[in-house]
Protein backbone atom coordinates (compact mmCIF):
# COMPACT_ATOMS: atom_id res chain seq x y z
CA UNK A 1 0.00 0.00 0.00
CA UNK A 2 1.56 3.25 -0.67
CA UNK A 3 1.27 6.33 1.51
CA UNK A 4 -1.41 8.43 -0.30
CA UNK A 5 -3.28 4.90 -0.53
CA UNK A 6 -3.01 4.80 3.40
CA UNK A 7 -3.75 8.44 4.20
CA UNK A 8 -6.91 8.27 1.80
CA UNK A 9 -7.96 5.77 3.85
CA UNK A 10 -8.06 7.24 6.55
CA UNK A 11 -9.02 10.33 5.48
CA UNK A 12 -12.07 8.91 3.93
CA UNK A 13 -13.07 7.07 6.87
CA UNK A 14 -13.33 10.51 8.63
CA UNK A 15 -9.71 9.59 10.69
CA UNK A 16 -7.09 13.19 11.12
CA UNK A 17 -3.64 13.38 10.67
CA UNK A 18 -1.90 16.39 12.39
CA UNK A 19 2.07 17.23 11.79
CA UNK A 20 3.37 19.38 14.72
CA UNK A 21 6.36 21.00 15.59
CA UNK A 22 9.20 18.83 15.91
CA UNK A 23 8.16 16.18 13.75
CA UNK A 24 5.54 15.24 16.13
CA UNK A 25 2.91 13.69 14.12
CA UNK A 26 -0.90 13.49 16.04
CA UNK A 27 -3.25 11.26 14.75
CA UNK A 28 -7.88 10.60 15.57
CA UNK A 29 -8.36 7.53 13.83
CA UNK A 30 -11.78 5.80 13.91
CA UNK A 31 -12.98 2.42 14.78
CA UNK A 32 -11.99 -0.17 12.15
CA UNK A 33 -8.95 1.99 11.08
CA UNK A 34 -7.05 1.12 13.99
CA UNK A 35 -5.40 -1.76 12.27
CA UNK A 36 -3.21 0.94 10.52
CA UNK A 37 -1.20 2.50 13.64
CA UNK A 38 1.87 0.63 12.65
CA UNK A 39 2.27 1.01 9.36
CA UNK A 40 1.56 4.75 10.26
CA UNK A 41 4.81 4.68 12.45
CA UNK A 42 6.79 2.56 9.87
CA UNK A 43 6.17 5.10 7.43
CA UNK A 44 6.53 7.92 9.06
CA UNK A 45 8.96 9.89 7.29
CA UNK A 46 7.05 9.79 3.92
CA UNK A 47 3.67 10.87 6.26
CA UNK A 48 5.48 13.63 7.42
CA UNK A 49 6.10 14.78 3.78
CA UNK A 50 2.97 14.48 2.70
CA UNK A 51 1.75 16.61 5.75
CA UNK A 52 4.11 19.27 4.93
CA UNK A 53 3.02 19.25 1.21
CA UNK A 54 -0.98 19.25 2.74
CA UNK A 55 -0.12 22.30 5.14
CA UNK A 56 0.40 20.30 8.04
CA UNK A 57 -3.36 18.91 8.56
CA UNK A 58 -5.38 15.94 6.58
CA UNK A 59 -9.16 15.79 7.40
CA UNK A 60 -12.48 15.46 6.39
CA UNK A 61 -14.80 17.52 7.93
CA UNK A 62 -18.34 16.90 7.82
CA UNK A 63 -20.72 19.58 6.68
CA UNK A 64 -24.12 19.64 5.69
CA UNK A 65 -25.11 18.84 1.93
CA UNK A 66 -28.34 21.14 1.87
CA UNK A 67 -25.94 25.00 3.02
CA UNK A 68 -22.74 23.66 3.15
CA UNK A 69 -22.14 24.35 7.01
CA UNK A 70 -20.00 22.62 9.09
CA UNK A 71 -22.59 23.40 11.90
CA UNK A 72 -23.74 19.93 12.43
CA UNK A 73 -24.91 18.13 15.49
CA UNK A 74 -24.95 14.84 16.66
CA UNK A 75 -26.15 13.36 20.35
CA UNK A 76 -22.84 11.73 21.94
CA UNK A 77 -20.95 11.71 18.36
CA UNK A 78 -23.31 8.73 17.12
CA UNK A 79 -26.17 8.19 14.70
CA UNK A 80 -27.10 11.00 12.22
CA UNK A 81 -26.33 14.53 11.89
CA UNK A 82 -28.39 17.52 11.80
CA UNK A 83 -27.51 21.08 10.68
CA UNK A 84 -27.51 23.88 13.20
CA UNK A 85 -27.81 26.32 10.06
CA UNK A 86 -30.67 24.91 8.31
CA UNK A 87 -32.36 22.72 10.24
CA UNK A 88 -31.80 19.43 7.74
CA UNK A 89 -32.41 16.16 10.26
CA UNK A 90 -30.94 12.91 9.60
CA UNK A 91 -27.50 13.60 7.94
CA UNK A 92 -26.14 10.18 7.47
CA UNK A 93 -22.24 10.06 8.20
CA UNK A 94 -21.40 9.24 4.64
CA UNK A 95 -22.77 12.27 2.98
CA UNK A 96 -21.55 14.57 5.28
CA UNK A 97 -18.31 13.65 4.61
CA UNK A 98 -19.10 13.15 1.34
CA UNK A 99 -17.86 9.62 1.53
CA UNK A 100 -20.11 8.13 -1.92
Amino acid sequence: MTIDTLVEQIRAAGGTLLLLEGDVVRYRLPEGTVHLIGELKQRKPELMELLRRAGGRIACMPHCPHCASYALYRENNRGTYECLTCELQNIEESVARRLM
